[in-house]
């Protein structure tokens, strides 16, 4: 045999029994053990949460809107009309079935914790087809330890699906693009499509590979993977076109969210749109009327949904600079490692819940830079140019996510290849430092270290830890629980420099559950520079009214002397006097606030009632005409009318 022959038979046989050596078998005993340890300590978190406040499907947010819409298709509402859907509905129908089948929530997230499991065994198996065994190993235990993953399944919420989804149509297009089987790719796309109903960012990103296989001239397996997509995607359009009489392939809000992320001011995050309430249902009910009221005429939902992004597209072309700048920062935000809360916060359950995520301390600060170095400079060599079509989903999802706004749950898809990535960086570090082949990881260590700053810089965002404590205080007060409630204030007001902010806050849901006495402790403790005159006009009345007059003097003299010329302060002021019995300043102040509203009778009467007991008759007969003229049926009047004939 030739030298050069045997040269290359040697090569062929070390990178076989490479290969081999990569790939070998794995004792079944060692994986059950690792997927059951993966799926108990999911379960521990899930028991750990199951019963806190904010998490419960009665708590408000995404869950509530998604626990009631579960329950009407549980009731046989299957349609849910008449209009489009106002969430992603995939998970909508998961949830009924799951609940329906079992009628417990603690199930549920059981079933979310195995889904999740499949998962990290879908990562694990992705892994070792492009880097190995070891790097498989790697893998799992980054994705076993990352908290979000774990964090999210224990919710009732449409991101629980996330990771299971992500993981499970990668590893199909893993095996697609090394077995060269389109039946694999065909897969990809039905769950990219079906994933599509749960998180519609990922109809975006799927186009992008199939942009990324024709650019390559891989006309089948773009055509594979589009008409999975379309075969996904197939029963959301069915329902719109058959309940709503609308074509369009998703919900309703992806205008709105789009015009979220792209308008005058928009900085990269969610932001409240002026007329439109906060909320799932508030995005329902507002978004067409908006959308009404600026065109004239009545909308369908989808028509509502393309007025916003009409507003978006003219602003981009009025400011292609602005918009260009901002898309540029929104894609860097999706790679930062800020969590960003909506609507729940992550670090807030994993600093100051009793769970064990905190014990779970991988995630996007160390995911993003090992990820990304592993993706670029670690891809392997055999199949290379396959791995570039599949790692293209990395830069296709964070375009997809940067179109609209940045949040913790959106890029959660994201992690799952960064896991991937991680793990052959790992690997590869490793084998380099073995073989002592030190040089060869310079460049790739810098540009990890480089990222890794950048990644873990502060932001202007906030990880909304602070607001989600204020949220737990007031829902403590809603289920009656108010020594726990107390506790929350304490810890609260510490960490916050804006003292007293908190305790108006409770105080205000004090309000709201009827318990007074508590509300006023906490307003008198609020009041100070930063309060609102309201604020202490509150503080005032609830002290008259648990307390004394005398003792609400002060409050109400004080709101006074924040803004004299609201007639509110004034005649409350004056009504207090008044039970004082200090006829004079009471008069004085109740005239300043017909000076201010002459359209209150309640102001008129009262101030003829300080005329008269001053001896002033024809003063306050004068007074009392005026308000019987506005309103005939005032009480203080029509008694003084009685006494005054």
């Amino acid at each position: 045999m030739p030298k050069k022959s045997a040269a290359v038979s040697a090569g062929v046989s070390d990178v076989t029994a490479g290969s081999q050596e990569r790939q070998g078998t794995v004792p079944i005993l060692l994986l059950v053990c690792f997927f059951g340890f993966c799926l108990i300590q999911k379960i521990v978190v899930i028991f750990q949460l199951r019963h806190h406040p904010l998490v419960q499907t009665g708590a408000g947010l995404d869950t509530t809107a998604y626990a009631e819409l579960a329950e009407r298709v549980i009731g046989g509402d299957w349609g849910l009309g008449p209009g489009l859907y106002y969430v992603s509905p995939l998970y909508i129908y998961v949830l009924a079935a799951c609940r329906g089948l079992t009628g417990s929530y603690t199930a549920v997230r059981l079933i979310q914790a195995v889904l999740g499991t499949v998962g990290i065994a879908a990562i694990v198996w992705t892994t070792r087809e492009w880097f190995g065994r070891r790097a498989a190993w790697i893998a799992g235990i980054l994705a076993a330890f990352t908290g979000l993953f774990t964090f999210y399944e224990a919710l009732i919420l449409q991101t629980s699906l996330d990771v299971f989804l992500t993981a499970s149509a990668l590893l199909c297009l893993t095996l697609a693009l090394k077995r060269h089987d389109q039946r694999w790719m065909l897969a990809t796309g039905l769950i990219f499509g079906i994933q599509t109903m749960n998180r519609p960012n990922i109809a975006i990103a799927a186009a992008g590979l199939v942009v990324v296989m024709l650019a390559r001239r891989r006309w089948r397996p773009a055509l594979m993977l589009t008409a999975g997509m379309l075969l996904g995607l197939s029963p959301a359009v069915a329902r719109n076109i058959v309940v709503s009489h609308q074509f369009s392939l998703l919900s309703s809000h992806g205008g709105l969210n789009f015009y979220i992320g792209n308008h005058e001011g928009a900085d990269g995050f969610y932001q409240i749109v002026p007329g439109i309430t906060p909320s799932i249902k508030g995005q329902q009910e507002d978004t067409r009327r908006v959308a009404e009221r600026a065109l004239g005429h009545a909308v369908t939902d989808a028509q509502a949904s393309d007025y916003f992004v009409n507003l978006s597209v003219s602003w981009m072309a009025a400011h292609p600079g602005d918009a260009l700048l901002l898309m540029v920062r929104k894609f860097g935000l999706v790679f930062h490692a800020q969590h960003i809360a909506l609507p729940y916060s992550y670090p807030f359950y994993q600093y100051d819940v009793p769970t064990w995520l905190r014990f779970y301390v991988i995630g996007p600060w160390l995911l993003v830079p090992l990820g990304l170095v592993g993706l670029v400079f670690f891809a392997p060599r055999r199949g290379r140019r396959d791995f570039l079509v599949w790692a293209a989903f990395v830069p296709c999802y964070a375009a997809a996510v940067a179109l609209f706004f940045m949040s913790e749950r959106y890029r959660l898809p994201l992690l799952v290849p960064l896991v991937v990535g991680a793990g052959g960086a790992i690997d590869a570090l490793i084998q380099h430092v073995t073989s002592r082949q030190l040089r060869a990881l310079a460049v790739p260590v810098v540009v990890a270290v480089v990222i890794g700053v950048l990644v873990n810089t502060r932001t202007s965002a906030n990880d909304g830890r602070f607001a989600e404590g204020v949220r737990m205080a007031h829902q403590l007060v809603l289920i009656g629980r108010f020594d726990e409630t107390e506790g929350w204030v304490d810890r609260l007001e510490a960490a916050t420099p804006l003292k007293g902010t908190v305790h108006a806050s409770v105080a205000r849901q004090y309000l709201q559950a009827q318990q007074p006495e508590r509300a006023l402790a906490h307003l008198t403790k609020s009041l100070g520079s930063r309060s609102s005159q309201d604020d202490w006009l509150t503080t005032g009345r609830l002290t008259a009214e648990l307390t004394t007059a005398d003792a609400a003097e002060s409050y109400f003299r004080h709101a006074v002397e924040m803004d004299p010329q609201k007639a509110d302060a004034r005649q409350q002021y004056g009504l207090n006097l008044l039970v004082l019995n200090r006829f004079d300043e009471a008069s004085r102040e109740l005239a300043a606030a017909v000076a201010i509203d002459p359209q209150n009778a309640g102001s008129l009467s009262h101030l003829a009632y300080c005329e008269a007991k001053l001896g002033r008759l024809p003063e306050a007969r004068q007074h009392l005409a005026a308000a019987l003229a506005i309103d005939p049926n005032d009480r203080m009047a029509r008694q003084l009318a009685a006494v005054l004939k």
